[in-house]
């Protein structure tokens, strides 16, 4: 019995140490339900607290980046982002957000390492793969771009499937609210689905919601800017639909649409026709009769 007790009283004595929480944790874990509770000031004294008790603690440092981001505060985010993958340079997802900083600040070549990183580590990353699409674009690499984006519309497939199929249910049964809602998960599983973003975007053009359909347009574009439908259709609802009371702003912004359209393929039709009719309504007669020659001159088999 009194051995018993002995071992009874060890216990309890070792227990409250053997159990405790790091400095460094207990201030993190608060941070943690800080910011659950939104109280995101008194978070963030906490996570700089468990950095001050710990500078290797990436976690912390995550919180912070994400943090700082959710207050638009994206210089400060992404210090604190990297300051935790110089600890810990093992995350996938954290280098794909550093990526979408970077891509914030106009630094493609930095932001383009990051995707490559995340990629390296996570062959899955559907997410980083499809940001890697516009980078190899610009570098006239059409076959590594290609590559990416077909490893990213595989990975999700899959994933969106189920979403789709409800979504083109809908669409077929003229149920456009829960259509666009199916649809929005779709390509939140499967980003690289484009078509699915031309969906999305003719329904918004149905409903007269036409700021909705150039967003959805301009989600192509950016993805990918060789896509010459995509900028055909933004020029013509820059040109029909009431996008704005400044008409120079209107025509000039189909004009931009139109002319990337040509660059990739300087015998659309459709591109040179609309763009002829901006060129009109804008009084420059004179480029869009050669624009309309130009037309004749295709149809005719003429170069």
């Amino acid at each position: 019995m009194k051995k018993l007790l002995c071992v009874f009283i060890i216990v309890v004595v070792i227990l409250p140490y053997a159990y405790s929480e790091s400095e460094d944790e207990f201030f993190f874990r608060r941070g943690m339900e800080l910011y659950r509770a939104k109280q995101y000031n008194f978070a963030i004294e906490d996570m700089e607290k468990a950095l001050i008790a710990n500078p290797a603690h990436f976690r912390a440092a995550n919180m912070l980046g994400k943090i700082y981001r959710k207050k638009k505060l994206m210089k400060k985010s992404l210090d604190y982002y990297l300051l935790s993958l110089s600890v810990n340079p093992s995350q996938p997802n954290i280098h794909y957000i550093v990526g979408t900083l970077y891509d914030y600040f106009y630094s493609n070549l930095n932001s383009a390492k990051h995707y490559m990183k995340a990629v390296e580590l996570d062959p899955a990353h559907r997410y980083a793969h499809l940001k890697l699409v516009r980078y190899y674009l610009e570098k006239k690499d059409a076959k590594s771009a290609n590559l990416h984006f077909e490893t990213s519309f595989k990975l999700g497939n899959a994933l969106a499937a189920p979403f789709k199929n409800e979504a083109d249910k809908a669409y077929a049964s003229k149920n456009e609210t829960q259509a666009l809602l199916q649809y929005r998960k779709t390509v939140n599983k499967n980003p690289a689905d484009l078509e699915t973003y031309y969906r999305i975007s003719e329904i918004y053009i149905r409903k007269k919601e036409f700021q909705n359909a150039v967003r959805w347009l301009e989600k192509i574009t950016y993805t990918r800017p060789d896509s010459e439908k995509a900028y055909v259709r933004l020029g013509n609802l820059y040109l029909t639909a009431p996008l704005s009371q400044n008409k120079k702003f209107l025509y000039n912004m189909a004009v931009t649409h139109l002319t990337s359209a040509l660059a990739i393929n300087s015998h659309n039709l459709d591109a040179i026709l609309l763009l002829a009719e901006v060129y009109r309504k804008s009084g420059r007669i004179e480029e869009a009769e050669k624009l309309y020659k130009k037309v004749e001159d295709i149809e005719n088999g003429c170069k």
